[in-house]
């Protein structure tokens, strides 16, 4: 499994997204202190949600997911870092 360690920003921006290529088996950590919030699209447009409606995922905690072919997932959260195996 390969993972990519984010700093991640206040925003949606596409810096912190991760496209699916195939069906997906992912983890996301949340690697500091600070909350990960998260949303998935099907295209490239940012999520119509703001990111304080978006999934949060607490500080040291992780998350498994299965990702549909083409669906992104989007990270935000102001000063917070994770990771994503994939």
């Amino acid at each position: 499994m390969a993972t990519t360690a984010y700093t991640l920003l206040d925003t949606w921006d596409a810096v912190n997204r991760y496209t699916a290529a195939g069906e997906t088996d992912v983890i996301l950590s949340n690697t500091g202190g600070r909350v990960v919030t998260w949303a998935l699209t099907t295209n490239n447009l940012k999520p119509a949600v703001a990111v304080s409606q978006g999934h949060p995922l607490l500080p040291y905690l992780s998350q498994t997911m299965r990702l549909k072919d083409g669906e992104r997932l989007w990270m935000a959260g102001a000063g917070a870092t994770a990771s994503l195996g994939v």
